[in-house]
């Protein structure tokens, strides 16, 4: 399956030069789990490489089907195994002298039959497919994962449609407009009911809303099809959607993740799934289900992309003014410090000051 890729920063307003916002870093970086490609994108026998945080990795797929995540360069002689590397078997091949090396990074074999040295070893990345997206582990201080993705079973539901979109923003930003209230009427043009007020337990958060259309917005549509919406985030920059639609007898679901390329850019990837809830013959009701997952990505994109110029010339404000109704916006930033295990990034991103000084008009207490 082919990923739809489009990106957002590269197509300046005509006549205006980038805001200082757009070209300063956004940095530090959050330790967690981030997604670098699609696994349709990453076929058996196939090498990629992709940019995490101003790094290479390598990506590739062994003839069993298992996804693996290496740094990029060869530890024999420097060579990048992501520009002329190769799969054999479970190894994966250095272009330079074809050395070989196993799925831990153990050099199994060299180019000329002598024994492999036995202190090149290539550097490995732990990774997790799930949900038709290829997830990579990063910390600061090289950690081990400190937490699993949740994995959905996905009996019943279409196959994962992905798409992917690049931005300049930071991944907290993007998952800060979860629990920004106060721009859903102005920017999407819906109104929110909260089903289950937002929960901060350990490296997971989540919330449930009903969405409605505000009076006289544009926006009737989305709120239409997506009446109800479970959202549960796992770390910064990754999470989920449930989302019900009764009327249409369907039961849709993301997946999403904000990878951040470097300090100002990142990947927005998202995939779709979707299951009739309605009794039918299974083979008829396969197309349904996947068009309309097709359908929800599109819908997605139209009412998200409605942020995107916000993001791109935003300044990170530490200590918000905010108002009553602009949602528990002090919370999420307080939950959000534990990722950042970089001396000082808590204090520069989390909002820390906000916990130190008096409360933030405005914040909700329950």
């Amino acid at each position: 399956m082919r990923v739809r890729k489009t990106g957002w920063y590269d197509r300046g307003e005509a006549g205006l030069p980038p805001s200082m916002a757009r070209l300063t870093p956004r940095g530090p970086y959050a330790d967690g789990w981030f997604p670098l490609a699609a696994s349709a994108e990453l076929r058996r026998g196939q090498v990629l490489t992709r940019r995490l945080m101003g790094e290479d990795v390598v990506l590739y797929r062994s003839a069993r089907g298992k996804v693996r995540a290496t740094r990029p360069h060869c530890p024999h002689m420097g060579a990048h195994l992501g520009y002329g590397g190769t799969v054999r078997g479970e190894d994966i091949r250095c272009p330079f002298h074809h050395f070989r090396f196993g799925p831990d990074g153990t050099c199994v074999r060299t180019g000329y039959g002598t024994p492999p040295p036995a202190r090149a070893r290539l550097a490995t990345l732990d990774c997790r497919e799930v949900e038709g997206l290829v997830f990579v582990w990063r910390h600061a201080l090289g950690k081990p994962p400190q937490w699993e993705l949740d994995v959905r079973s996905g009996v019943g539901f279409s196959r994962p449609y992905p798409t992917v979109r690049a931005l300049v923003e930071y991944p907290q930003e993007v998952i800060e407009n979860i629990v920004d209230y106060g721009h859903f009427v102005p920017i999407h043009g819906i109104r929110h009911e909260v089903v289950e007020e937002p929960w901060f337990d350990g490296h997971r958060m989540g919330t449930t809303y009903r969405f409605h259309p505000a009076k006289g917005a544009d926006a009737a549509r989305v709120s239409s099809v997506a009446p109800q919406v479970k959202v549960v985030v796992q770390g910064i920059g990754v999470g989920y959607t449930e989302i019900e639609v009764a009327r249409l007898g369907l039961r849709m679901r993301t997946r999403f993740g904000v990878t951040p390329v470097d300090s100002a850019h990142v990947d927005l990837r998202l995939t779709t799934s979707a299951r009739l809830t309605v009794r039918g013959p299974r083979i008829a009701a396969g197309l349904p289900a996947e068009l309309a997952a097709r359908a929800l990505t599109w819908l997605f994109w139209f009412d998200t992309r409605k942020d995107f110029p916000i993001w791109e010339h935003r300044r990170y404000a530490q200590q918000p003014r905010l108002a009553k109704g602009d949602g528990p916006v002090v919370r999420f930033r307080r939950w959000s410090e534990q990722f950042y295990s970089a001396e000082g990034s808590a204090d520069a991103r989390a909002g820390a000051s906000d916990a130190d000084g008096p409360p933030v008009a405005g914040e909700p207490t329950g």
